[in-house]
């Protein structure tokens, strides 16, 4: 016995009626309101349920205006579904995100880099420079540096600085004993 008769001999429905051909294997049931769909133009018979899975259908023959409107639910989404080319430009609003960017002028993108460096002062020295080489170059010198240093001894300050890298003079006091620590770093500024 097939699935359709099983499905509807324990519902007391009609049992499929078989064709010649490609219904052979389709399943129907009688209208119970035949009488009033014959009027309107309907017919006697409908599918019966679980009679269609998605082996029948022909590949992309489910459009989108077969989609009811608002009838697709995140959970129906697979991970990493969404990517950079589905979103539309300007879609993702300050609001939307979980942290807060940097922020520049609209026309003029804006990149951040950052970074710690070990520095050793030499034997009796109180300044030294130290070179910071930047992970992105610039297009120029004209961006921001914020430097400072691990130990509040020490004074750290920008001396130069261009497109591919800056140097940062560090002093300390001559009674200090400290000789080494970190310098941390940020440089923003137009990609």
């Amino acid at each position: 016995m097939n699935k359709a008769r099983r499905i509807t001999r324990g519902r007391g429905i009609r049992p499929c009626r078989r064709y010649s051909g490609r219904l052979r294997t389709s399943a129907f049931r009688g209208n119970l309101t035949a009488g009033a769909d014959r009027a309107n133009g309907g017919s006697d018979y409908a599918l019966a349920e679980d009679t269609i899975s998605a082996s029948h259908l022909k590949h992309r023959s489910v459009r989108s205006e077969a989609i009811e409107d608002y009838s697709v639910y995140s959970i129906h989404l697979s991970p990493e579904s969404i990517t950079s080319s589905k979103i539309a430009l300007n879609s993702v609003e300050l609001e939307h995100l979980n942290f807060n960017p940097v922020q520049g002028v609209a026309e003029r993108p804006v990149m951040q880099q950052f970074g710690q460096l070990p520095f050793v002062f030499p034997e009796g020295a109180t300044e030294m420079d130290v070179s910071v080489t930047l992970q992105a170059h610039y297009p120029n010198g004209n961006y921001v540096m914020v430097v400072s240093c691990n130990d509040p001894a020490f004074q750290a300050g920008v001396r130069a600085k261009n497109e591919l890298q800056a140097v940062v003079g560090i002093t300390r006091p001559q009674d200090c004993q400290t000789a080494e620590g970190w310098l941390s770093w940020i440089a923003i500024g137009s990609k």
